[in-house]
């Protein structure tokens, strides 16, 4: 088995159908397997799984994992040489799989590898880029933000500056296709992260384990952006995400600039006190 393909799917039966569809009909001349590992959604996406994919594994946890246990659940019982974590809210519109893979065989001491993502009108989506700090994450929000309000200006800009395969310091988890025996080096995703930053984490940490992580555009994959979590309450997203990133900075950066985001959002009304 050459990839293992996991999905962990949330109340996503719309996106999970298209997505597995995608993969379907775009994979090809590799050996690949499917894993979705279901959080315990009450839609039907699960019987859409079982009833249209018959290839593929179906895992039905119990509980809500959330994306790092779900994705370390999937892995366990994958056979593939590489791993991709592939959100439910992606599309795969050629051979991708393959190529990330073929990057992988030729390149031994790379052990992440993502490509060129896509918002739904082909516009391009920033998806790697260097670790955060307190300086650059703000940068990198102001940019994004930008990205979604004025798309046919700023997207061809910044396409411009990440058009060339090259190291960086973290990829989206939207797509990300790791080494399997450096995501078993590192233990797999942080388990601590419900979800938001655990790509980050897990790319830096590979890294500080003397791997490389390539950012890979010769290839695209179409991220709808947040379809996964759409249905979710936008003030538990909220808690999510700055919950997560309290701890990556605790994690990586120290106490200091922990406190100091904590202090920043909570200012801001970002973060609520408790």
């Amino acid at each position: 088995m050459k990839v293992s393909i996991i999905l962990v799917n949330y109340n996503s039966a719309a996106l999970i159908r298209q997505c597995l569809r995608s993969v379907c009909e775009h994979t090809k001349e590799i050996p690949f397997e499917v894993i979705v590992v279901d959080n315990a959604s009450t839609d039907n996406s699960r019987q859409i799984v079982s009833s249209e994919f018959s290839t593929v594994r179906l895992i039905e946890s119990p509980v809500n994992l959330g994306f790092s246990r779900g994705n370390n659940l999937g892995a366990s019982g994958a056979k593939g040489r590489y791993l991709l974590f592939l959100n439910t809210d992606t599309l795969l519109i050629e051979n991708s799989i393959r190529m990330l893979a073929e990057y992988l065989d030729e390149h031994p001491g790379v052990g992440a590898i993502g490509p060129r993502l896509l918002f739904e009108d082909r516009y391009f989506q920033l998806s790697a880029g260097r670790l955060p700090n307190l300086l650059r994450e703000g940068i990198d929000k102001i940019v994004h933000s930008l990205a979604r309000k004025w798309r046919k200006g700023v997207c061809p800009l910044l396409e411009l500056r990440h058009n060339t395969t090259k190291a960086v310091g973290w990829l989206t988890g939207a797509c990300l296709m790791v080494r399997q025996n450096a995501f078993s080096q590192v233990n797999g995703f942080d388990e601590n992260i419900f979800m938001y930053f655990e790509d980050k984490d897990l790319c830096k940490r590979i890294n500080a384990s003397g791997w490389q992580i390539i950012y890979y555009p010769s290839t695209s994959v179409i991220h709808l952006l947040a379809g996964s979590s759409v249905n979710v309450d936008k003030q538990k997203i909220n808690e999510l995400y700055r919950t997560s990133q309290i701890y990556y900075y605790r994690k990586h950066k120290g106490k200091l600039q922990a406190e100091m985001v904590r202090w920043y959002l909570r200012i801001t009304g970002k973060l609520r006190c408790r």
